[in-house]
């Protein structure tokens, strides 16, 4: 992607520098405590703001307040930005900045050399250089360009004359940093300013402090020259403030929910218990206050998946979300949703581990129990978000199948999609595709089981509809509603279900090939691991001799899987499984087509996939004949 250093260095160290690339990737790392989640997501928003793309990822310890000065208890924000289209977060650093001698510790490494290291000298003193037996101090380093800012000893003298707490002085140390970054990469601080006194999040004290820290941090870079250079980052620069939105994955999901309930006149009842990391989806659908959407917090994830489907029966859109443990807890309600053929959307934010595990590192190991986590056979459609901002696209399918075919839709997603953060530039809303639910059958030809020929789904009819009284429930029905326990009833009933099923699959996005259709090897790939692989494809692509290339599907249906996928396995001498889990998709892939031989590439470290790994883990799986070709 980029080549030769981050800047030309010039003798007058007052002179400005230029990034070499359109590319810039930041972390911002310190104690669980200092505010980095805070304000790296505030530093992201300013360059969307500005008219750059940006990807992020947030890495943070599940510690409430992880001891201070560990190596665990270190939290972490990374960004990419650009000019152009951003697919990942980054991998190596142009810039890392550090609040404690932890972080520096945790992330150095990741610092490309020439790579600019801002960070709080007041951090790095001899105490705790020693608790990590370092016998140089790292701010010396001639192989980084290093900025050291006395962040706490400024903030003490900013106060001297005022009676705060020295404590509530020091929490600002995030806001003086973000000030002195605004000020390296020539960005404004007027719009976080009015942030800081309109959030809700913050006291007036803590608002008072925070402003005069983020000014502080500004000006003090400039007036005291602590930075005396910018780094200006090449490209487009335009407001984005009236036709973008700056989206995480859970309040993608929500407004995907929010748009799918108005196109289909339907009223949206969201219930949930939080739980890490699918809580960001909680708090999203909590702030609607109106009436075609009701949030109902649970008192636990049966409860909360009881009242949607509920809400279902009641002729609402029914949503519930949750996490790995508590879709566990969901399973026989699931099954309650398929045997009654009520339309229902299940979220699973998946995060590592089973158990309480890691709760805030991401994984998707949770497609097993997606496609088989119930008693006997009971199918739903399962779908998988690969960006926070597909999450509106795929969470707006998942309503559109649910209420159209009568069935559950599954929507997974990760602890990575939810946290981080992209660029979406709002949709008009009749771009949206259409929400046809079929209409009520006439009542001389109703029976509540009778199928429509081309989808096999039953109709939807809210209870009270005078004449279509009828009964409901988890036990095995006849077509005309009767309650069997006949066996040719229940497999011919069941062969029905999974016939609906199936035909979910007219319903879902074509599979597009990329890269190089004729490749000899193609990578699959699906959720989360798209953004990386689709980085990794087309760096491989503009570096490599045509008859080398890769060719890349990513799967956005995991039930049923998008049609076009055998055609597209026909004739490959490697076919290439990417995923974050023991191999489930390969496991499926190789149900599904025996004849087919795939290779899985996994991981289950709760980190996304980066291009080294890509490239390395690739490559260590191919024929010896075909290593060149990377």
């Amino acid at each position: 992607m980029r080549s030769g250093p981050l800047y030309a260095r010039s003798p007058d160290p007052h002179k400005r520098i230029t990034v070499a690339k359109t590319l810039l990737t930041i972390k911002l790392a310190g104690d669980s405590g200092d505010g980095i989640q805070l304000s790296g997501n505030r530093l992201a928003m300013i360059q969307a703001l500005f008219g750059c793309e940006v990807a992020t990822y947030a890495d943070y310890p599940a510690d409430i307040r992880a001891p201070r000065g560990t190596l665990y208890g270190v939290s972490a924000y990374r960004i990419q930005v650009g000019s152009g289209t951003v697919y990942t977060p980054g991998d190596s650093l142009d810039i890392l900045i550090t609040l404690s001698v932890a972080a520096y510790q945790v992330w150095h490494h990741k610092l490309k050399p020439g790579g600019i290291l801002l960070a709080d000298s007041d951090a790095f003193t001899d105490k705790h250089l020693d608790s990590f037996s370092l016998t140089e101090n790292p701010l010396k380093n001639p192989k980084y360009r290093v900025i050291a800012l006395p962040i706490s000893s400024q903030l003490t003298s900013l106060f001297a004359s005022e009676e705060y707490k020295k404590k509530d002085i020091l929490q600002s140390k995030n806001f003086f940093t973000l000030g002195a970054i605004c000020w390296l990469l020539e960005r404004d601080i007027s719009q976080t300013q009015t942030w800081i006194q309109q959030s809700s999040q913050f006291s007036e004290k803590m608002k008072h402090i925070n402003t005069l820290a983020l000014s502080e941090g500004y000006t003090a870079s400039l007036v005291r020259e602590l930075i005396p250079f910018h780094i200006t980052l090449h490209g487009r620069c335009v407001d984005q403030s009236k036709d973008h939105r700056f989206l995480n994955g859970g309040s993608a999901l929500a407004l995907g929910l929010v748009a799918a309930a108005r196109k289909s006149q339907k009223t949206l009842f969201y219930a949930s218990y939080p739980i890490t990391p699918a809580s960001s989806l909680l708090h999203t659908m909590a702030a609607y206050h109106e009436p075609d959407v009701i949030v109902h917090q649970a008192e636990d994830e049966i409860a909360a998946i009881g009242s949607a489907i509920g809400a279902a029966y009641g002729g609402c859109l029914g949503v519930t979300g949750t996490s790995g443990p508590g879709f566990a807890l969901m399973s026989e309600f699931i099954g309650l949703a398929v045997m009654a053929e009520l339309p229902l959307v299940v979220i699973d934010v998946q995060r590592a581990g089973p158990s309480t595990g890691m709760p805030t590192k991401t994984s998707q190991g949770d497609l097993y129990l997606a496609l088989y986590g119930r008693h006997d056979v009971a199918e739903v459609v399962v779908l998988a978000v690969h960006s926070p901002c597909d999450g509106l696209d795929k969470a707006y399918l998942a309503a559109k199948i649910a209420m159209e075919r009568n069935c559950v839709v599954i929507v997974l997603s990760d602890a990575f999609l939810a946290s981080s953060h992209q660029v979406w530039r709002i949709k008009d809303p009749k771009s949206f595709p259409s929400i046809h639910i079929p209409p009520i059958p006439n009542i001389d030809d109703f029976q509540p089981y009778q199928r429509d020929p081309q989808t096999f789904s039953r109709p939807w009819i809210p209870p009270g509809t005078p004449g279509y009284e009828h009964t409901i429930g988890g036990l095995e029905k006849t077509p005309c509603g009767d309650i069997s326990y006949d066996g040719h009833n229940h497999t011919m009933m069941m062969q029905q279900r999974h016939q609906k099923i199936m035909a979910c699959e007219d319903l879902l996005p074509p599979l597009i090939v990329e890269g190089d259709i004729e490749a000899p090897t193609l990578i699959i790939s699906w959720g989360s691991t798209y953004g990386a692989l689709k980085q990794f494809v087309l760096s491989h692509r503009l570096s490599c001799q045509p008859s080398h290339r890769l060719a890349y599907v990513h799967l956005e249906a995991l039930f049923p899987l998008q049609k076009e996928l055998a055609d597209y396995l026909d004739g490959r001498k490697n076919i290439v499984v990417i995923e974050s889990n023991n191999g489930q998709a390969t496991t499926l892939l190789r149900d599904q087509f025996p004849s087919v031989s795939f290779i899985s590439v996994t991981k289950c470290d709760g980190k996304p996939w980066n291009q080294l790994e890509l490239k390395q883990r690739i490559q260590s799986v191919l024929e010896p004949s075909t290593h060149t070709r990377l």
